[in-house]
């Protein structure tokens, strides 16, 4: 990335789990994963027509052009195809993942919490109401972790202003929303105001409480980057690079999934948990990539060996 670049494409795509904290894994280690590939905008349309190249032969072959709906013996050839133009163009690639299981358990144990705290300020017949955004979605969990490291990368190569455009295949536009809502937020530093409230089953009557949150930065350590612009742009499959995407993220949960028992918990959000992954060298972007993933660590899943930490 150069300092004459002042905006950016992410095209991203998720493969694996994506539903809400209250569900459970549907088998050992089960993780939802999001990709993106960032593209310069005076790369765009280079990048477009060779993806486009590398995909051709495939569309048609189902209504929508995802690799999970493609024959078995077309899927390999296709991932080979992509990755080998991702590798030529030099693409830089993200990814974030989390295990289901440990989602579930943190949001369980916060909700314990809450409801804990809530009862030290209002009747104790007053039970926490939890909308459907505070029941938390592991999409748009994955979606935070995959943007952070967007901007994360930005800061590290060329702090500054800078306009994004994240493309994702046709998701509802609920979803896009809150996508954009989770970006603002994290590069917002002014201070949050959320009003939680419960039913006070004795009185029969709602009672609310306001909370206030505040992120303090350490001399030197606040985020230079800017986004002055950001979309969050739906496009349909005739997009070649959030095909693309579609096919990374397919390949990462693939990786995931067949996961050797002794890693099969281990950490997620590391170069070495791509370990023979054929694209790891363009996954690999941090100069520095710093302590543990928090992620990885809030939600670390229960059988989680004490030699991976």
């Amino acid at each position: 990335m150069s300092d004459g670049i002042v905006k950016v494409i992410l095209a991203c795509d998720e493969s694996g789990a994506k539903g809400y904290a209250d569900q459970r894994e549907q088998y050992a280690g089960e993780v939802g994963v999001f990709a993106g590939i960032l593209v310069p905008e005076q790369l765009l349309a280079t990048t477009e027509i060779a993806l486009e190249a590398a995909i051709a032969p495939y569309r048609g072959k189902t209504d929508k052009l995802h690799i999970a709906d493609l024959p078995a013996d077309d899927k390999p050839i296709l991932r080979a195809r992509v990755y080998e133009t991702i590798g030529q163009l030099q693409l830089t690639c993200f990814w974030y993942a989390i295990h289901v299981e440990g989602y579930h358990r943190h949001f369980q144990q916060m909700n314990e919490m809450i409801a804990r705290s809530f009862g030290q300020i209002v009747p104790e017949t007053a039970a926490p109401v939890l909308s459907r955004d505070e029941k938390h979605s592991l999409h748009a969990e994955l979606f935070r972790g995959l943007y952070s490291h967007l901007v994360c990368f930005i800061e590290e190569n060329a702090p500054g202003e800078i306009e994004i455009e994240v493309r994702t295949d046709h998701v509802e536009r609920p979803i896009a929303k809150y996508f954009r809502r989770v970006a603002e937020h994290l590069l917002n530093f002014e201070p949050r105001i959320e009003v939680i409230s419960g039913y006070d089953r004795t009185n029969q009557r709602v009672v609310k409480r306001t909370l206030r949150f505040q992120s303090i930065w350490p001399d030197g350590l606040r985020p230079s980057t800017k986004v002055t612009s950001l979309e969050i742009k739906r496009v349909s499959n005739a997009d070649p690079v959030v095909v693309a995407a579609d096919v990374l993220a397919n390949g990462l949960n693939y990786h995931f999934r067949t996961r050797a028992e002794a890693t099969r918990y281990a950490d997620l959000n590391r170069p070495n948990a791509l370990i023979g992954h054929p694209l790891a060298e363009r996954f690999d972007v941090f100069r520095n990539w710093g302590g543990p993933d928090i992620c990885d660590q809030l939600f670390r899943h229960p059988n989680r060996q004490p030699a991976s930490d």
